[in-house]
This record gives C-alpha cells, structure tokens and sequence, in this order.
C-alpha cells in the first residue's frame, strides 16, 4: 500500500524507507492502516506501539511555555493509542534542545507537562533521551494493551457510514494561528487524548483516525484507505468557539479551522448511521459530546459543504494541497485571505 493523503515529498521518503524494510510476521496491522502499531508478542492482549516528532517551528508552536510543550509531545503520542482502543501504559520522552536555550527550570516545566498529561491517561513516563541540536524538537514514544477482537483501525469503512468526532474541531488551527499574530488566551490550550472515548468506541465503529494533523487531513486518509469520497459539514456547532471567534474577527471562513494541521486530538471516526445513536450515548457516559463532521460517499470526490450546504462545495484536495505551500509566519493572515478568495 502506498502512502495515501500525504505531501508528495514525505509519500516519496516513507516509500524508499518501507521498501528497505521487511515486515515483521508478528505485526497484526498493514502500513497506514491503524494510527498506532499493533504487535501480536505471545500476550492475551495485542502491544500498540507509536511513536511522534514535533518540532519548535511547526507543532509546537501551538505550545507557548514549557509544560505546554511537555503536555503536548505527551497527548501526541497517546493520542495514537487512543485511535485504535488501546489502554496507555507508558510513554518514553526524547528532547533535543539546542545548546543555552533552556533552562534546568524550562526543562523541570516539560517533564511536568509531559507527565501531567500521561497520567490524565493512567500512563506513566518510563525513560526517554535528552540530546543537544541545533534545532528544538520533542518525541514521545507511547505504549499500551489493546485487546485482541477490539482494536480498530483506519479500514473497514463504507459508503453512507456517518462521519463524527469525538468533540468540537478546530482549537489546534486556532491556537497555531494566534501564537503566530501574537496573541495568546490567558490559558493556555491543553488538549487530551481522547483514551477513554477509544476503549468505548471499540465495539461501535467501522473505522477511527485522531486528528493530530487537523480534520481534513484526517477525513482524506480515512477517505482515501477505503476507496471511498466524503462530504464535509461546516456549521458552527462542529467548531471550537474561540476559533469561531477568531475566524470572524479575522473575516476568515470556519472551515479553515479543519483545514489546517495544527490538530486538536479528538477522535474521527466512520459509524454506520443505525450506531450512530449508541456511540454518543458511549461517548455520553465518558462524559464527551460527539460531533457529527460528514458522510463518506461512494462518489470519489471529497468536499467541504461551506455554510452547511449554503455556500459553494470547496474540493478537499486542492485545500489540503494549498494550505500545505502557505509561509507560517508574519503574512499568513493576508496568504489566509487569499487562499480562501481563489478557492470560492
């Protein structure tokens, strides 16, 4: 299987490197098609294994102080286990800090982040790597017990399957985009695994993806390993409020809140519409609103509906292609305004 839903350069690079590397037999799972790996070792239960790379001047830039960064590097890698139904067990934290920059304190702030973040999750930080660079970047390995006949993965979809997140979408975008103008909320955005919500979705779903890398990347890989096209929704109930806000005081249209790649973490996940129904109550019962995001098609085309069917049908393609080429920096509020002006 080739890479699906990725820029051409890394679908290129994780090719070259899957073609030097034989399979291993006991690997329960195919490439791309789960979030975390699953490992058949001999236990009753399978091994979910992953692992996860943020860098200082892309991921992490939604983090504006050290136990934010810590936080964040921790919710990355069990968000993954979250995605196929597994329980976290331990986290393993490498940091790369460039030489001088941070402080014995700055360092004392990530590890608390890191592991306030793991035990949110009932995991613990069991070791990891710390090294000099000249570039700051954080990863955290995470591993959990998922059971045999429960995990889920990426396939399994079908055309009609109902589209819904674990909760509102859009924070990760948001708070990307105001650190980068500068302003930040007085709190800062922690988002959470969403562990519990994949131990209950388990028996429900067809399929499950997080949207580490925001909520149309995530519906164009899930979309793309089936076969299948999708329709988006764009209504406000589906939104972060402070991203709506943000998005109306910038004149900026709400979909782009799922159209960038500062994920928020929740999970999407592929439903047949008669469980749909059972799903949120799961989803109710570990105290989560489910969002329904969209519909999975038959047809191969992929859209966002804008204002909710209102307004033009914006093909997913082209704005995942486009948002990727954008400068996150100082003009990206006038590269914003343009992109969405030559796309309606």
């Amino acid at each position: 299987m080739t890479a699906p839903a990725l820029p051409p350069e890394e679908r290129r690079l994780i090719d070259a490197l899957r073609s030097a590397v034989e399979r291993p037999p006991f690997q329960a799972n195919d490439a791309f098609e789960t979030d975390a790996e699953l490992l058949d070792v001999g236990w009753p239960s399978l091994l979910a294994a992953t692992v996860d790379t943020l860098h200082a001047d892309s991921e992490l830039a939604t983090a504006p102080s050290p136990y934010a960064r810590g936080w964040l590097v921790a919710t990355a890698a069990l968000s993954d286990l979250a995605a196929v139904g597994a329980r976290p067990v331990g986290l393993l934290l490498s940091c790369s800090f460039p030489p001088g920059a941070v402080t014995d304190e700055a360092a004392r702030e990530i590890g608390r982040g890191a592991d306030a973040a793991a035990r949110r999750q009932g995991a613990r930080i069991v070791g990891g790597d710390t090294n000099l660079a000249r570039d700051e970047s954080m990863t955290g390995c995470a591993l959990g017990l998922v059971e045999r006949d429960a995990a889920m993965t990426r396939m399994g979809a079908s055309a009609g399957d109902i589209l819904c997140a674990t909760g509102r979408v859009g924070a990760g975008n948001a708070a990307g985009v105001r650190a980068l103008l500068g302003g930040d909320r007085e709190d800062p955005w922690l988002p959470t695994a969403r562990c519990e919500a994949g131990l209950v979705l388990n028996t429900h779903v067809r399929a499950c993806i997080d949207t580490s890398d925001g909520l149309l990347s995530a519906t164009l890989m899930l979309a793309e390993l089936n076969g299948l096209g999708f329709e988006l929704l764009d209504v406000p109930e589906l939104y972060d409020q402070p991203g709506l806000e943000l998005a109306a005081r910038l004149g900026l249209p709400s979909w782009l809140l799922g159209a960038g790649e500062w994920g928020e973490y929740e999970l999407l996940y592929a439903v047949a519409p008669d469980d749909e129904e059972r799903c949120g109550e799961a989803l109710a019962r570990v105290g989560l609103a489910p969002v329904q995001v969209g519909r999975l098609t038959a047809e191969a085309s992929c859209t966002i509906l804008a204002g909710g069917g209102v307004g033009p049908a914006v093909d997913a393609h082209e704005i995942a292609a486009r948002m990727r080429t954008l400068e996150r920096g100082a003009g990206l509020e006038a590269e914003l305004s343009a992109l969405v002006e030559q796309l309606t």
